[in-house]
């Protein structure tokens, strides 16, 4: 008897897993664009940036709507980084909020210029109830500077604001890489704000409107070895990735490896939910931890979310209403195809 049992609980366990794979669905293909930085659900709208243009398609039918997003530094223009990193672009209550290099610029839903405001080049912007929470760093004094999350009011003056979470992930001309990395990014759903605290383990920090932390989520969680490969894969990156391989010769003696991977690899929060996902991964499915905003496990799923090595910015995968979504490359047709598995 228990050995039927242990066969019916071994069987129902693979059909779970198996369940979850045949659930992922081919939803549309995109000709529009070639090689696209994120994408983004909100404002009823599917959002897909490539450099400085937004594609915007309508969510129900996936069919393309139009794009907006023209290069330059003029009034409503769009500018990036010339030294790399992400260009932050945000479906927020009917606009589209873009931090680009030097301004905050805010668009209609369908792309139609409505302001922007000036801001450092190095910080990124995200609208935050009535306010915005800013990725800054610390002043260049200081003998390294960390990435710190500032408070703002949302007026014309984005120029001071108040700190409220220094991380220890360090930026600017005596920066070091520990590989692998916790991605420093938070997350905001339901005018909470929750951030990967990534030196104390499995923790995740949660503030409110006003920047005061209210709680942190922990839990514990095995520690899983990083593989020798690991380290060969992210100096390749490193030498061949467009925008860091000219810096390559400059980083390269502050490169370093870690033991283990960090507990947590990223998050996405949604509809009162967050989405853990850890680096275990199994035959390329990914563990998804769902909790709600208080920390209780309501589920856990694998999901197709592949290694990534060294600190590339694009990131082809979102979660919105309790659906995962993924861009993947057909290069024989030239396309991008959208697939979704449901949660």
């Amino acid at each position: 008897m228990k050995v039927k049992i242990i066969l019916f609980i071994a069987c129902w366990s693979l059909l779970a897993l198996l369940k979850v794979q045949a659930q992922a669905e081919k939803v549309a293909v995109f000709e529009e664009f070639g090689q696209p930085e994120g994408i983004y659900f909100g404002n009823d709208c599917i959002y897909v940036h490539e450099k400085t243009t937004i594609f915007v398609y309508n969510p129900k039918d996936y069919k393309f709507v139009t794009k907006f997003g023209k290069k330059g530094e003029g009034p409503g223009e769009i500018k990036k980084n010339p030294f790399g990193g992400p260009m932050a672009v945000t479906p927020y209550n009917g606009k589209v909020y873009i931090s680009n290099f030097g301004k905050l610029s805010i668009f209609s839903k369908t792309g139609e210029f409505i302001k922007e405001s000036k801001i450092s080049p190095f910080d990124n912007f995200l609208p935050f109830g009535e306010k915005y929470i800013c990725f800054s760093s610390t002043p260049k004094e200081e003998n390294s500077q960390k990435i710190v999350l500032t408070l703002f009011l949302a007026d014309e003056n984005l120029k001071k604001g108040k700190m409220i979470y220094k991380s220890d992930f360090e930026v600017g001309p005596t920066a070091s890489f520990n590989f692998p990395m916790t991605p420093f990014y938070p997350v905001i759903d339901k005018n909470k704000l929750f951030v990967i605290a990534g030196i104390h383990g499995f923790a995740i920090d949660a503030f409110n409107e006003n920047g005061e932390k209210k709680y942190r989520i922990k839990r514990d969680y095995k520690r899983l070895k990083v593989p020798s490969s690991y380290k060969d894969k992210t100096l390749k990156w490193f030498k061949t990735d467009p925008n860091m391989k000219q810096y390559y010769e400059f980083f390269k003696n502050r490169i370093s490896f870690k033991d283990y991977y960090p507990p947590i690899y990223t998050m996405f929060a949604d509809n009162g939910k967050l989405y853990v996902m850890t680096n275990q991964v199994k035959k390329e499915q990914r563990e998804c931890i769902v909790i709600d905003q208080e920390g209780n496990e309501k589920k856990r799923i694998y999901l197709p979310v592949p290694e990534n090595y060294g600190i590339d910015a694009t990131f082809h995968v979102t979660i919105s209403d309790n659906y995962f979504y993924k861009l993947e490359e057909n290069i024989d047709e030239e396309t991008w195809e959208l697939y979704r598995i449901k949660i």
